[in-house]
This record gives C-alpha cells, sequence and structure tokens, in this order.
C-alpha cells in the first residue's frame, strides 16, 4: 500500500511512540501488584485517529471497548470497496511486562534515542507496534485510498497475563467483535524480541525446519 500514502512519516511515529513509552510505568502488568491502565495509552491512540473518524467526517470507525474501568480495547476499521474482502492487524497490546529502573543503563519508562536506536520498556513488545498501527490507519483516514479491502487493527489490553480475564482479545472474541476478521488474512502483531521474527500468529500456515539446540528465546543454557 505504499504507493498510495507514501512513506512512514518518522517524526510523527516517534512523536507518538514518545508519549507511550511516557506512560509504561503505569501500564505494567503483574498482578496483584502491578494493575494496567491501558487506557492511559488508548488516550493517545484515540487523540491520534479521532480526528479521521466518522463522527468528525473521516472514514475510520473507532471504536474504544472497555470491560473493566481504566482498561480499555480500540478496533479501527478503514471500509474498503468489496464486501467481505478484508485484512486485520490484531495483537498490539498496550500493557508492559515490568522493569525495575535500578536494572537499566537508561530510564525504561522514557524514550532515549540514539543515533537510529529507539530504547525504552514496550519499544519492542509492544508500545512501539501500538505506535507503527496508528500511524497506518491514521495515514490511511488522512489519504483516503481506494481499497478493495477493508483494514482493521485491534488493539488489546491484557496481553502480559493471563491470571486476569475479561479484560482483552479473550473479552472482545466472546462478545462476537472479531467475528468478521475470519473472512480474511489476520496477522497477530507482537514481536518481542530485537531480532528479525519470523513468524508469531495468525491464519497464514507455515512450515519451518530448523537445525539446532532446543532452546527458549534468549534462553540457551538451560
Amino acid at each position: 500500500m505504499e504507493h498510495a500514502f507514501g512513506e512512514l512519516n518518522s517524526e510523527s511515529f516517534v512523536k507518538l511512540l514518545s508519549k507511550l513509552i511516557g506512560e509504561s510505568k503505569y501500564v505494567q502488568n503483574n498482578p496483584p501488584e502491578l494493575i494496567p491502565e491501558e487506557d492511559r495509552v488508548c488516550k493517545h491512540v484515540l487523540e491520534a485517529l479521532n480526528p479521521y473518524s466518522v463522527e468528525n467526517g473521516g472514514p475510520l470507525i473507532v471504536q474504544h471497548i472497555t470491560y473493566v474501568k481504566g482498561r480499555g480495547n480500540i478496533i479501527v476499521e478503514y471500509p474498503g470497496t468489496e464486501k467481505g474482502k478484508i485484512v486485520s492487524f490484531v495483537g498490539s497490546h498496550m500493557d508492559v511486562v515490568p522493569a525495575n529502573p535500578e536494572d537499566w543503563k537508561f530510564d525504561p519508562f522514557h524514550l532515549s534515542i540514539e543515533g537510529d536506536k529507539l530504547q525504552g520498556r514496550g519499544t519492542t513488545d509492544c508500545l512501539g507496534h501500538v505506535a507503527l498501527l496508528t500511524e497506518l490507519m491514521q495515514r490511511l483516514g488522512e489519504t483516503k485510498p481506494n481499497l478493495k479491502s477493508t483494514v482493521v487493527a485491534v488493539f488489546i489490553a491484557n496481553e502480559e497475563n493471563s491470571s486476569v480475564l475479561g479484560v482483552g482479545v479473550d473479552a472482545l472474541v466472546k462478545q462476537g467483535l472479531l467475528n468478521k476478521l475470519k473472512d480474511g488474512p489476520l496477522f497477530w502483531i507482537d514481536t518481542a524480541d530485537k531480532q528479525p521474527c519470523i513468524g508469531t500468529g495468525g491464519v497464514v500456515s507455515w512450515k519451518l525446519q530448523a537445525t539446532g539446540k532446543l532452546f527458549h528465546s534468549g534462553l540457551p543454557h538451560k
């Protein structure tokens, strides 16, 4: 779709990411000690997208869906021209794993920039993806390209914890809000590592044969 609306606006992306990383302290997920307030991230996403929403004369259908106070999810839809054709990007979550500032060489709750390196809790898992998809949907709202397929982005709460349910994507699925995404490719946008990600989830089938030592990511000694 690059030809339709150009390249990523790096300045806009970094500005938004800086706001999101600035909220990372408050969206750490480790109950019962740390209960994230994902609406703090939702606020910035909605501020970026609402000017292009149908309520404001734009093409984007923006839904802020909350099952637990302060812990919202967002579904954004850019309608296509052909009924039944759809592509979706799901899984970019607005919570993060905890970070102890004493273990970091820099403030994890503030975006730091060294050359082309962006650092801070959530840059790779997963506030960076939230910012990227927000920029994508914002650009669709701005340029209004004529696309056959509807494009949907789903930002979720509570991905980093499974002991507390009924907050994030499980509740969206239970309510049937993601049913229509089954009609087309679904890409799970959530990479937790700095290295290239071969594949995580989605409806695209793939097979990989590898030779080497079996280990969990980053823990070969175990």
